[in-house]
């Protein structure tokens, strides 16, 4: 089964590698894609309102009609660049301006798709969006593909790295990884922690059943811990030329961004190429 429901942040009209990917993910399963920009409010730029609670109501006013346009003119860029590039894909594409206030819109939309594509967290959003990929991947039920800015390729699938450790996050992230992989794909298959049972190769079932989907695989079983795995798991990526790092999201469900798993937050501040997330 491919991918026909995509959705993807617009917040650029820059962001190309990430409305290519959307696109070509879309096309792949001749679905759509649907862009959806996340709006916010203006007390959402202020750490503290007295910067603006005693201007008089006009100037505050001003202000809000001044916020608004220029996420307007943002919006209608970003969604420019996301239709032409869909059009040049030969796919259906839609727009739309949710609230970005908080995650609980883009969870929505989440929900309702096959797959969420967005740029990956950052501690200064544009216009400081409340919906980062960690929370909408922790909540939405489904997978989010975190695409960083100035790939070189925006090709993906074809040798990819998964990041295993037989848990349930794991396996969710592996299912749902198989539609993007391409037929007879390089799976670089990658354990950080030894089994506990002294198995001579841990590995050996997952591999077993990529195998059996037509696929190459590459495993290797190391004893790294805590944050070390996260940058382990980079510099094998890179090393094997990876287009794709699939991996379990771990944390929990209240302030995500702060108690993330070590790896989860390792991968996710400058991934090195697009990276799989699922809860």
């Amino acid at each position: 089964m491919l991918y026909r429901d995509i959705v993807v942040q617009t917040d650029t009209a820059v962001a190309k590698g990430r409305y290519e990917i959307a696109a070509s993910l879309a096309a792949r399963g001749v679905g759509r894609v649907e862009g959806v920009y996340l709006k916010t409010s203006l007390i959402f730029q202020y750490n503290s309102i007295d910067r603006i609670a005693w201007l008089p109501p006009e100037d505050l006013n001003q202000l809000v009609r001044d916020h608004n346009a220029a996420q307007d003119r943002v919006a209608e860029a970003a969604g420019a660049a996301l239709s032409a590039i869909a059009k040049r894909a030969g796919v259906a594409c839609e727009l739309e301006v949710v609230s970005g206030d908080t995650p609980d819109a883009m969870v929505a939309r989440a929900r309702g798709a096959d797959l969420v594509v967005m740029p990956p967290p950052t501690a200064a959003p544009p216009y400081n969006v409340h919906a980062s990929a960690v929370e909408v991947g922790m909540a939405a039920g489904g997978p989010v593909l975190v695409v960083p800015d100035g790939l070189a390729s925006t090709t993906i699938g074809s040798r990819v790295l998964v990041a295993w450790n037989g848990g349930r996050e794991a396996a969710r992230a592996l299912r749902d990884a198989l539609p993007l992989l391409a037929d007879g794909a390089t799976v670089e298959l990658r354990m950080a922690h030894p089994s506990p049972y002294d198995d001579p190769d841990p590995a050996a079932r997952v591999r077993a059943r990529l195998q059996r989907r037509g696929f190459t695989v590459n495993a290797v079983v190391a004893s790294h811990t805590g944050e070390r795995v996260g940058e382990w798991l980079k510099d094998e990526a890179r090393s094997a030329n990876c287009d794709l790092v699939v991996m379990g999201l771990y944390g929990h469900t209240r302030v995500r961004e702060f108690v993330l798993g070590g790896v989860s937050r390792a991968m996710l501040h400058q991934p090195p190429q697009p990276v799989l997330l699922s809860h």
